[in-house]
C-alpha cells in the first residue's frame, strides 16, 4: 500500500517526536522572534527619545508649565513664555513669584545640557534637573544663585534620602551671559558640567530610575526673599538630552 505524505510532519514522526511537536517548535520561534523584534524596537525608540529644543515655539507636546507653590514662590505658568528664540522665566516686579517648566515624559539615563543666562535676582535660584515624586526618592539638581557670587549647587536624592550635595563656584557670572550647564546620569555614575569643564563626579547614591527634566526659577524659604524693582528674566537658548 502506497504511503500518504503529511509534508513535515511526517518527518517529526520519523524522528520520535510526539504529534504536534513541529507546530511547538514553529509557535516557540516565532514568540522568540517577536520578543527579539520588540527588544530591538525598544533599543530604536530609546535611541529616537533624544531631543534639542531651541525654543522657536513652545512644545506642548514635550513641555509642560508648572502651576503650584515652591518656597516663597508661586511658580505662576503664565511667567513662562518664548521670545527671540529664548524660553523666558519671569520674576515679575514687586514679587516672589517664579516659574517652571518640565518634561510631559519620564526621561532616563543620558546627557542633559541647557545654554542659559541667569537674572540678577539676589535670594532667588535657577533648577535645571530631574525629578520625581514623592520628595527625596529620586532627584538629580543643578541649582545656581541669581546672583553675582558664582555659587552652584549640585545634589541628589536617592531612596528617601539626600545621598549628596556640594556647593560650589563657577569660573564666570552666571548672570553675565550665556552658558553651558550639564549633567551625566549613568546606572553607576553622576557628573556636572559648566562650559564643558567637569565640576564633580559621584559613583554611589545615585537615583535608578526615570524621572521628569525640569527648569524652575524660585525664591526658597531658605533665604530671604529680596523683591525686584523691575522684572527679570532667566533665558534659556536650549535644551537638549542625548539618551
Amino acid at each position: 500500500m502506497e504511503t500518504q505524505s503529511h509534508g513535515p510532519l511526517v518527518k517529526s514522526e520519523a524522528a520520535g517526536l510526539p504529534k504536534g511537536a513541529t507546530v511547538k517548535r514553529v509557535f516557540l520561534v516565532f514568540v522568540l522572534g517577536a520578543i527579539q523584534i520588540a527588544l530591538f524596537a525598544g533599543a530604536a525608540s530609546a535611541q529616537e527619545a533624544g531631543f534639542f529644543d531651541g525654543f522657536d515655539s513652545f512644545d506642548t507636546t514635550r513641555w509642560s508649565k508648572g502651576d503650584h507653590n515652591l518656597g516663597r514662590s508661586y511658580l505662576d505658568p503664565t511667567n513662562v513664555s518664548v521670545s527671540g528664540g529664548n524660553l523666558r522665566i519671569k520674576i515679575p516686579a514687586r514679587s516672589l513669584e517664579g516659574g517652571e517648566i518640565l518634561t510631559n515624559d519620564l526621561k532616563s539615563y543620558g546627557s542633559y545640557s541647557t545654554r542659559m543666562r541667569l537674572p540678577y535676582a539676589p535670594s532667588s535660584i535657577t533648577g535645571f534637573f530631574l525629578y520625581k515624586s514623592p520628595d527625596y526618592e529620586s532627584e538629580i539638581y543643578i541649582e545656581i544663585y541669581n546672583d553675582s557670587t558664582r555659587r552652584i549647587m549640585f545634589t541628589t536624592y536617592a531612596g528617601g534620602a539626600q545621598t549628596h550635595t556640594v556647593t560650589m563656584r563657577l569660573p564666570f557670572d552666571p548672570t553675565a551671559g550665556f552658558h553651558d550647564y550639564r549633567f551625566d546620569y549613568a546606572p553607576g555614575s553622576m557628573s556636572f558640567y559648566a562650559d564643558g569643564q567637569l565640576m564633580k563626579t559621584w559613583t554611589d547614591g545615585i537615583p535608578q530610575t526615570s524621572m521628569h527634566l525640569m527648569v524652575n526659577t524660585w525664591f526658597p524659604s531658605w533665604l530671604e526673599g529680596r523683591k525686584q524693582k523691575r522684572a527679570v528674566y532667566t533665558l534659556l537658548d536650549n535644551v537638549s538630552y542625548t539618551p
